[in-house]
């Protein structure tokens, strides 16, 4: 039985090591060098090639080396009926969590606006924004942590999700029809959705024009989710007052992209919540084991759902 890493341009010595320190006897093979692919059960992958994974005769499972699987997915010639896991680390959501919180502390006490007026030698004292309701999208593992986070920070939290979700002190919306309601008194909109054919382009001119005026956008989902044309009109007409984008539809993204200096536009590379390879290791092996052993995987993916 032999582990394959499938994950083109990135360097995953460090992934190889890991797996290695947890057990000295595990065959572990990098992409593009398979070897004899017959020998291939268990693979870790990220942006794979499309059609790859059917070269495997016996492929059984698919581990995404994220908590997203989209880009597995994105593959219209996966091999049927082969399960696929994900990541769920308490310290990626721990992550993403300080990461949204950040975001709007900063928003709220102008700090970006503070850092370029030093750049300008500008004395210019202001009055921290007032908002104070945020409206997360996405109530899965990272979106309640989220929610429970912001709610001890003050914030007064809803939140919105294809299927019904009850969390202690949050307001909670489901279904598509509700979804103006859910964002509608939102000064803060954070989109923590997997990306899947119903949320595909979810934050759009339809959703900014049911939102509070002047309510801000994070993206820390996946790119996919936002039509970007329709951010950029929001934001010129002012039915946005601004952004802070994670994650983008090409990345990296490319020098001429308009985000780069767009005034209201804050940019980070995807680094909201990065994996911890440790204990990614320590979950792949697991699966390994309970493949070997005919158990229930952890962090089995809804192929049904997308996520």
């Amino acid at each position: 039985m032999t582990i394959l890493i499938l994950m083109p341009d990135r360097n995953v010595s460090e992934v190889v090591q890991a797996l290695n320190v947890i057990d000295t006897d595990l065959e572990v093979r990098v992409w593009p060098d398979t070897g004899d692919k017959s020998d291939i059960e268990f693979v870790i992958v990220w942006d794979h090639p499309t059609g790859e994974l059917k070269k495997y005769p016996n492929l059984k499972v698919i581990a995404s080396f994220g908590a997203g699987v989209d880009h597995i997915f994105k593959d219209t010639d996966l091999p049927k009926q082969v399960p696929i896991t994900k990541i769920v680390d308490k310290n990626l959501t721990r992550q993403m969590c300080e990461y949204v919180a950040g975001v709007i502390f900063n928003h709220r006490l102008r700090l970006t606006e503070y850092s370029e007026f030093q750049a300008a030698a500008i004395w210019a004292p202001k009055e921290a924004r007032q908002g104070n309701n945020v409206c997360l999208l996405g109530l899965g593992n990272i979106g309640r942590c989220a929610a429970e986070y912001l709610t001890v920070l003050g914030f007064s939290v809803s939140g919105w999700s294809q299927s019904r979700k009850d969390i202690e002190n949050v307001t909670t919306f489901h279904g598509e029809k509700s979804l103006g309601k859910a964002i509608s008194d939102a000064d803060y909109i954070v989109c923590l959705l997997p990306l899947t054919p119903n949320t595909e382009n979810i934050l759009d001119k339809t959703l900014f024009s049911k939102a509070r005026k002047g309510a801000y956008l994070i993206n820390v989902g996946r790119g996919g989710h936002l039509n970007e044309d329709d951010l950029l009109e929001a934001l010129y007409q002012g039915q946005m007052s601004g952004a802070c984008l994670d994650v983008f539809r090409t990345e990296p993204l490319p020098d001429d992209h308009p985000f780069w200096r767009h005034p209201k536009i804050h940019l980070t590379p995807h680094t909201a919540s990065l994996t911890d390879i440790d204990q990614a290791a320590t979950q792949f092996y697991e699966n390994y084991q309970n493949m070997k052993d005919n158990r229930p995987l952890i962090n089995q993916v809804d192929v049904t759902k997308g996520y």
